[in-house]
């Protein structure tokens, strides 16, 4: 029995094989509407080498393309898909909130060090030294935590945002075609 990524049981393999959605490139498309800032060379070469088609200016453009892609599949099918969608949400939750959770314990424990130092080492050392020794020491992981705290307080969070939007699209073509099922 094959397992894991051998049977293409991940997520990106069944939304491939079966809803036609190549997480990827439909990433780049997306990236190119809104006009994302690229830290991944690969990426941004992605982006520049986008199909003239590909390339839309309007969010109505992009929507019009979703819709056109996914017109002849049936309720049921848009519906698994929807729920794909919601699972790959749900997915990047936990990455954003358990290293935010991570860096603010990070950062507290060292700020409580530093601290704790410079009071048990006060009586006894120069204090210039303990505070030269708190700086060289515990200043730059502090400062790596808080930034690392600040870029995920401020990050776009475009991967999120492009599921949503996507789910947004494909729930409304289930509801248009629950209404013309009943019309």
């Amino acid at each position: 029995m094959i397992k894991g990524k051998k049977a293409g049981r991940t997520l990106d393999e069944i939304g491939k094989r079966w809803y036609d959605f190549d997480f990827k490139s439909e990433r780049v498309i997306y990236c190119y509407l809104c006009c994302c800032k690229i830290k991944e060379k690969h990426f941004a070469r992605d982006i520049r080498k986008l199909d003239e088609k590909l390339r839309f200016e309007t969010y109505q453009e992009w929507k019009q393309y979703v819709y056109n892609k996914y017109y002849n599949y049936r309720t049921e099918e848009l519906s698994e898909f929807s729920r794909y969608l919601n699972q790959k949400i749900r997915n990047e939750r936990p990455i954003n909130e358990g290293v935010s959770i991570l860096l603010a314990a990070l950062t507290t424990l060292i700020f409580t060090e530093i601290f704790d130092s410079f009071l048990y080492t006060y009586e006894k050392i120069n204090i210039k030294i303990v505070w030269l020794i708190g700086c060289i020491v515990f200043l730059p992981p502090m400062a790596y935590g808080i930034a690392k705290i600040l870029s995920l307080m401020f990050d776009n969070n475009i991967e999120k945002d492009f599921f949503e939007d996507y789910k947004e699209i494909i729930d409304e073509m289930i509801e248009d075609s629950l209404k013309n099922h009943r019309d």
